[in-house]
């Protein structure tokens, strides 16, 4: 399972390091298709998208990074074998929203009762059934709608349609498309405003 882990994060790094290069290129042969009135409406979009998906990366980050470095400090705390690499676990685990902070307090309470026995065990999983609901409620609405602009009721309700709609893969999704739709929506209105001759005016969803 480790080496597993390791080769799909070199794989990640090393498409991540190719699209760097090459992304560039492919959005600029897209705009060079386009009419010369119409590019400069389009890289506005794909600039905003750009910054709604990287904004979504780097919440999703902080949540997790906040999630494993919290259960290593409790693991530590109750003198729980491999704290560290635990909470390293959880950091990974997190970021899969919904399902994986249910799989890592399973995985860590487990191997809590293994090593410290019942009561270290019940004391963790409690523990990771507040932290989650804490995450779920307050950190997810929070620091999204920092890092990409949205409202936080329209994160709830986004998560939770994609999470009904198409499950883990849905709730992944869920926040990078409504900041998408919400550009979209956006230099709609924007467009109209401009027709009619009024000012345009940006604020999220």
């Amino acid at each position: 399972g480790v080496v597993t882990v390791i080769a799909a994060t070199i794989t990640i790094i090393v498409l991540t390091f190719f699209m760097l290069l090459e992304g560039p290129r492919w959005v600029e042969r897209f705009y060079g298709l386009l009419p010369a009135t119409s590019q400069p409406r389009w890289r506005r979009i794909g600039k905003d998208v750009y910054a709604t998906v990287g904004g979504f990366v780097a919440g999703a980050l902080t949540i997790a990074l906040l999630a494993g470095i919290t259960s290593a400090l409790l693991l530590t705390a109750l003198s729980v074998s491999y704290a560290i690499a635990l909470g390293l676990v959880v950091f990974l685990l997190d970021l899969i929203p919904l399902a994986g902070a249910t799989i890592a307090s399973v995985l860590v309470a487990t191997v809590a009762v293994l090593d410290r026995g019942w009561t270290i065990g019940l004391i963790v999983l409690v523990w990771f059934i507040v932290y989650q609901q804490v995450e779920n409620h307050v950190l997810y609405p929070a620091i999204y709608s920092k890092t990409v602009a949205l409202s936080p009721l329209t994160i709830i309700v986004a998560v939770l349609i994609g999470a009904s709609l198409a499950g883990v893969l849905g709730a992944l999704a869920a926040i990078p498309i409504a900041g998408t739709i919400q550009v979209l929506l956006r230099e709609w209105l924007r467009a109209r405003r401009e027709s009619h001759g009024e000012p345009a005016v940006d604020a999220p969803l």
